[in-house]
């Protein structure tokens, strides 16, 4: 065979191994290198999820659970995806139970992440305000040596009680634990101490948490001068003083930075989500009326009295 028909077929050679390796690549860059599991399309969800769109720089997919639970199961089982991220208690644990095969996983909007995942490691948002965070402004906003009492049932809030007990006292607060096993009691303990406290912080419980009696206890301490923390926008238009607001599309855009992070530099980052503090002028009013001398010197630059 000559030498030109030789060379004929080594650059055919090369231009078929060429042409297989641009289509593979192709084919490559054209699955969605991040898959995103949605629990379901309830407004905080959807909210952080497009505040993720909106900041990711990756293309994406998206699955919704509530859709088509066995199309996400079936993802989470599959290779296809380098990194994930799950929306929602319901995608987290889809996630770390049947995504064994990916090697980049996200979790947001949910509570206690540590308790959904178990032993795995954690990279993302939890949703639980620190309570050290919301301790810590309540002394500097509302002054120190207040007595700041929090309704709780033990079975999911007693080891976060411990903690606050300890910051409170780094905090130059008191603390007033008032522990709860069912709703019938929430009156029960808190009638005997409502004219020696300051404060009641509200926290995440499924025992003290509903509309019903977050709106009376508000009620009841506004008129005795006990100013109520919140931790969402609720708590705000029921007439607490302070609440602790998560923006659910910040959220989002937070995770769409770990993302970031967790592509490119392979660093895991677990944090709070970012908060501001909403107050509210007509309980801060209320409060001066019922214990002006109690309320008249607080630090708070975000009400005019």
């Amino acid at each position: 065979m000559d030498r030109n028909r030789w060379l004929t077929i080594l650059v055919l050679l090369l231009v078929l191994i060429l042409g297989d390796f641009l289509a593979s690549r192709d084919t490559l860059s054209s699955e969605p290198p991040i898959g995103i599991f949605l629990s379901s399309k309830i407004r905080p969800y959807l909210q952080s999820l497009h505040g993720l769109e909106d900041e990711l720089d990756f293309d994406y997919q998206v699955f919704d659970l509530s859709e088509n639970y066995e199309l996400a199961k079936h993802y989470a089982q599959s290779r296809r995806f380098q990194t994930c991220v799950a929306i929602g208690p319901e995608a987290i644990r889809l996630l770390y139970l049947y995504g064994t095969a990916i090697p980049n996983k996200l979790a947001i909007m949910a509570l206690d992440l540590e308790k959904l995942v178990g032993n795995h490691t954690l990279c993302g948002i939890d949703l639980r305000i620190p309570i050290s965070f919301q301790l810590e402004i309540i002394e500097e906003k509302l002054g120190p040596d207040r007595k700041v009492a929090i309704l709780y049932n033990k079975a999911e809030n007693g080891e976060l009680i411990q903690r606050a007990l300890k910051y409170a006292k780094e905090k130059r607060l008191t603390l007033v634990p008032l522990e709860v096993e069912g709703p019938s009691q929430i009156m029960e303990k808190l009638g005997p101490v409502i004219n020696q406290i300051d404060i009641i912080l509200f926290i995440p419980d499924s025992v003290v948490i509903s509309e019903k009696i977050v709106s009376h206890i508000t009620k009841t301490a506004l008129l005795k001068g006990v100013a109520v923390c919140g931790f969402n926008r609720f708590f705000y238009e029921t007439g607490a003083l302070l609440s602790f607001i998560i923006d659910y599309e910040e959220v989002g855009r937070q995770a769409a930075r770990l993302v970031e992070k967790l592509v490119r530099e392979h660093i895991c980052i677990f944090t709070p989500p970012k908060v501001k503090l909403l107050w509210n002028k007509r309980a801060l009013n209320i409060l001066l009326k019922s214990q002006p001398e109690k309320w008249k010197n607080l630090g708070i630059r975000e009400v005019k009295k």
